[in-house]
């Protein structure tokens, strides 16, 4: 790499490595899961930054937690390449900086700034990996708009561009997108047999850990959306078993909530509190409108076991992020005895759900009404009206 010689020439002194083998240092310390380490090595390295660098301080980033850094370096790659002329190149790191903001942010509006610009670089230029990765990020871009219609036709095509072109993520999401499609639409069991189907694949180490990770946490998810909770705590097992020595980035801090959301259902309220808050410290630098989710579910934990003030405080911080932190804020009023805030609560959330892009429960159909109608029913009894109950219970029932 030239013109970086001076730069690290305290380095090369105290070393003595050629940059290649600099190179590889920093890869073998991150294949080792030592991701500081291999960001300070990134650091000791100079200032200058070829693509196999900064794809590399990407990865290292992501590992080591600094959701901001792995951005700005694809969106540095980006404009690398296109200094160089290298179009596929550019629109992979542009289809990159979506993918990231997709799966750990949740911020649509950049998400399709960005696969637009890929998009406008493709044009006129052959098939190749990254129409895979664009076919993934439209799939669950339109899936979290609520727009079902085009993200079924995505889906299958993200599947087959990635065996096309070997680009496992594309498959393992692909896969997914057709298996949550498929419970979002009514057919549950078939649904159910392809999320089993690709959770198998994960357990054999078919994809890479970020797609595992991901995956993991969505099937996890689907099943608690149906109260599978029994397929739900199986899953998470699996997850713990993966995850040590595996999940990095914000997968880590997502595979807490779903231990503390099973420790919870078993009654161990106080080991779920304390997965939850260390989730909540975990997921931090990454999630933005999802951060909600975490202290959502903090606050579910905080009520089961009494405590009615840190569930307050948990729902309403989940509020201040732009989260519906129903039923659990509703719940929450009905044990304080207030039956008519409770009411009020649950009613509104039903009426109005508030369109909130997120991996982790049902964005829209039937199934997200779910836990809002388990909860209308014990409070249109407190309040008195066995009908409205009677109707909540049916609805839910279906």
């Amino acid at each position: 790499m030239k013109g970086r010689d001076n730069a690290c020439h305290g380095r090369k002194q105290e070393w003595a490595m050629t940059d290649a083998e600099w190179l590889d240092r920093v890869r073998s310390t991150a294949a080792a899961g030592e991701w500081e380490a291999a960001a300070a090595l990134l650091l000791e390295g100079g200032s200058e930054a070829t693509a196999e660098v900064l794809e590399l301080t990407a990865q290292v980033a992501y590992g080591a937690g600094d959701f901001d850094g792995t951005v700005t370096a694809f969106e540095r790659l980006h404009a690398l390449r296109l200094g160089e002329g290298d179009v596929v190149g550019a629109a992979y790191a542009a289809a990159m900086v979506a993918v990231h903001l997709l799966i750990d942010a949740g911020m649509l509006a950049p998400v399709r700034g960005w696969m637009a610009r890929a998009e406008r670089l493709l044009e006129g230029m052959g098939e190749s990996p990254v129409d895979a990765v664009l076919a993934m990020v439209r799939t669950f871009e339109r899936l979290l708009s609520g727009d079902v219609d085009t993200a079924r036709r995505w889906a299958p095509i993200a599947v087959e561009l990635g065996v096309r072109h070997d680009v496992g993520p594309a498959i393992a999401m692909g896969r997914n997108g057709v298996a949550r499609i498929a419970i979002l639409d009514g057919r549950i069991e078939e649904g159910l047999v392809l999320l089993d189907e690709l959770a198998t694949s994960l357990m054999v180490g078919e994809y890479d850990a970020l797609t595992t990770g991901i995956v993991y946490c969505e099937l996890v998810c689907a099943m608690q959306g149906l109260a599978q909770y029994d397929r739900a705590e199986q899953w998470t097992e699996a997850m713990e078993r993966w995850r040590v020595g595996n999940a990095f980035g914000g997968i880590h801090g997502r595979c807490r909530v779903h231990r503390a959301e099973i420790l919870k259902l078993r009654g161990d309220c106080a080991t779920a509190e304390a997965e939850a808050l260390l989730a909540c410290d975990e997921l931090r630098p990454w999630m933005r409108r999802e951060f909600g989710w975490p202290l959502t579910e903090l606050g579910n934990i905080r009520l089961r076991a009494g405590d009615h003030a840190g569930a307050e405080e948990a729902f309403v911080a989940a509020q201040e992020h732009g989260w519906d932190p129903q039923p659990g804020f509703a719940l929450l009023r009905l044990a304080q005895g207030d039956v008519g805030a409770a009411r009020e609560l649950v009613r509104e959330a039903l009426d109005h759900p508030l369109p909130i892009p997120s991996k982790e429960r049902p964005p829209f159909g039937e199934l997200r009404r779910a836990p809002l109608l388990e909860a209308e029913v014990p409070i249109a009894i407190a309040a008195g009206d066995v009908a409205a109950a009677q109707r909540a219970a049916t609805e839910l029932s279906e």
